[in-house]
């Protein structure tokens, strides 16, 4: 899910872990992204929102790949705006 040559602080990674917290009840721990796929399932499962509650652990994982995916693109476009408090 990473690459330490061009994400060396895993900025991706805390970002999908931060949009997690808009589709589960609690955000997932960063320490998850080394988790095995099926224990990641099993914790969406265990904390997937109301909502969201009948939908396959892995269409939720792909909601919050889309946001952490839209966002990381919105602050790469928007770097200089955001650094300059635009």
């Amino acid at each position: 899910m990473y690459d330490f040559d061009e994400d060396p602080k895993r900025i991706k990674d805390k970002l999908f872990c931060s949009m997690s917290a808009h589709f589960l009840t609690e955000e997932l721990p960063v320490d998850a992204i080394d988790w095995e796929e099926d224990k990641i399932d099993i914790w969406v499962d265990e904390h997937v929102w109301e909502p969201f509650e009948f939908w396959d652990s892995k269409d939720v994982i792909d909601l919050i790949e889309a946001a952490a995916w839209h966002s990381y693109q919105f602050m790469k476009q928007n770097l200089e705006d955001l650094c300059n408090g635009v």
